[in-house]
């Protein structure tokens, strides 16, 4: 069957980039897994507690566009999952209920595609005093970084720089590809780079898109360059109907070794495999 491409796609050149977003005619949601175990550890809508002091929140199902190798590829794009306000003011009761949870990451869908409703959630969330980092996943600078100029998500923004000054608080920008530092998108990083936050970056092995150390050097140099400090490259999540995606891993191994050797240890990121069934990111 032909592959489909999303219309986010239609000016873009690169083909690293849409390759990333292909629709595959051959896939079949009701076969996607959920490999980390996300699902039996959702102790109230959006929040799951699957680590004994850290907490991740899925705001909503929504991105500015799906790339096909999500490990959630079997809830993107579900309007069911948007969090409401019932759903929000269960989050917060179960974080004040257990206070080991000090480290909450916002995830998804994409918080920052959800301005609004992301910026209702950490007003309630930094007043929550055991609760002492927050941080922050988005592809937002890459696949949609003229909506940083729109007056909510400047109001976001704001909101994350003054919980900044008081609370730890890290953005991690997903990237795959050098080609998606475009001058647009290096704009909003350095925008990015003025607010109380540390700017963190990770990145997944994705056969033949980035699986060269040509690739990722260029790309996590200028990561580095741009005030983006690499964090994780992970071995792509082992979802049921994403095999395409997923490479050799002693391959990846090799690549990985070789950027350590030519790249600044800060500009390194750490190769690691998101281990099934929940046992977490260990080091490959």
């Amino acid at each position: 069957m032909k592959e489909k491409v999303s219309p986010f796609l239609k000016n873009i050149d690169s083909e690293s980039i849409r390759r990333q977003y292909y629709i595959n005619g051959t896939e079949n949601p009701s076969a996607y897994s959920d490999p980390l175990m996300e699902d039996s550890h959702e102790v109230v809508k959006g929040l799951i507690h699957k680590y004994p002091n850290r907490a991740l929140i899925k705001v909503s199902y929504q991105c500015a566009s799906h790339c096909r190798f999500c490990t959630r590829i079997r809830q993107i794009g579900d309007p069911s999952g948007t969090l409401q306000e019932n759903d929000i003011d269960n989050i917060v009761i179960y974080l004040m209920q257990h206070p080991e949870i000090e480290d909450v990451i916002l995830s998804g869908g994409d918080p920052m595609y959800t301005p609004a409703l992301t910026k209702i959630l950490l007003q309630k969330i930094k007043t929550i005093e055991s609760v002492k980092i927050l941080r922050i996943g988005t592809r937002m600078p890459f696949q949609s970084p003229g909506s940083f100029s729109t007056p909510l998500l400047a109001n976001l923004l704001q909101l994350i720089d003054e919980i900044g000054q008081t609370k730890p608080f890290y953005i991690l920008v997903h990237i795959e590809h050098p080609d998606e530092l475009t001058t647009e998108t290096q704009k909003v990083l350095a925008h990015l780079r003025t607010l109380k936050v540390t700017l963190l970056s990770q990145t997944v092995f994705l056969k033949d898109i980035n699986d060269s150390f040509d690739t990722l050097f260029t790309m996590f140099k200028s990561l580095y360059h741009l005030g983006v400090q690499p964090y994780y490259l992970y071995h792509c999540d082992n979802v049921i109907g994403l095999e395409h995606f997923r490479g050799d891993i002693a391959k990846e191994k090799a690549i990985a070794v070789q950027l350590r050797e030519h790249l600044s240890g800060i500009a390194c990121p750490l190769f690691v495999e998101d281990v099934e069934n929940g046992y977490g990111k260990l080091p490959v």
